[in-house]
């Protein structure tokens, strides 16, 4: 993977890859839907990984039917999500602090390109102590279609004046990987709870074990 001819910005996405919060999600998803009389099941969970808010209602309505509307469900999410997450540290994945000073040590500026709605984004990355790390932070409440739309990615681009040729994207979800190559972007995955799907890897693009093996990437490149 040839970068640094070219390379002038990053955008990382955040949930499942730099924070580890997306086991924490689902767990709590299924915690309030169960509470909530929802037929839960894993794979409905797994299917939201890398969506909108927006995007994940028609989701559930569409594994559960119309009988099981998503706002109940958001609402008690959020509440117990949020608690949970200012009752504990909020993991970092291993070796985002060292790619994000080398990134730094580069004079590269950087960018959030996050599904999460903007005060919750904000509230994360601020409790992870990374907040002030990015000079842009794009959420899903900024754009009109989330990923796999490219307009999170163009966004982010759009916000740190950098041409989406130009910056190299960061992402663990299919649907991330598909909006950052929809924007024109390079892309690093690093997969965390869904592997790669077929239809995704036949992109191409660099798929990384770890965050340690993408900067070792971007090292060499």
């Amino acid at each position: 993977m040839k970068l640094a001819n070219h390379l002038q910005a990053a955008v990382f996405d955040m949930d499942g890859l730099m924070l580890d919060t997306e086991r924490i999600a689902l767990g709590v998803l299924e915690q309030v839907a169960v509470e909530l009389g929802y037929p839960w099941r894993e794979e409905i969970g797994l299917a939201m990984v890398g969506l909108s808010y927006r995007d994940s209602g028609p989701l559930i309505v569409q594994h559960l039917g119309p009988g099981y509307p998503p706002e109940p469900l958001w609402e008690a999410f959020g509440e117990r999500y949020l608690a949970v997450l200012d009752s504990e540290p909020i993991p970092i994945k291993p070796g985002l602090l060292e790619l994000l000073d080398w990134l730094e040590e580069q004079g590269l500026p950087k960018a959030v390109a996050t599904s999460t709605r903007s005060e919750r984004a904000h509230f994360k990355l601020e409790m992870a102590g990374i907040l002030h790390r990015f000079q842009v932070v794009v959420c899903g409440d900024h754009v009109t279609r989330g990923k796999p739309a490219p307009d999170i990615y163009l966004a982010a681009a759009k916000g740190l004046g950098i041409a989406p040729a130009q910056c190299i994207a960061l992402e663990d979800s299919n649907p991330g990987v598909c909006a950052a190559l929809a924007a024109g972007m390079n892309v690093i995955m690093v997969p965390d709870l869904i592997a790669a799907s077929p239809e995704v890897i036949a992109f191409g693009h660099t798929i990384c074990e770890s965050l340690h093996q993408a900067l070792h990437i971007m090292r060499q490149s």
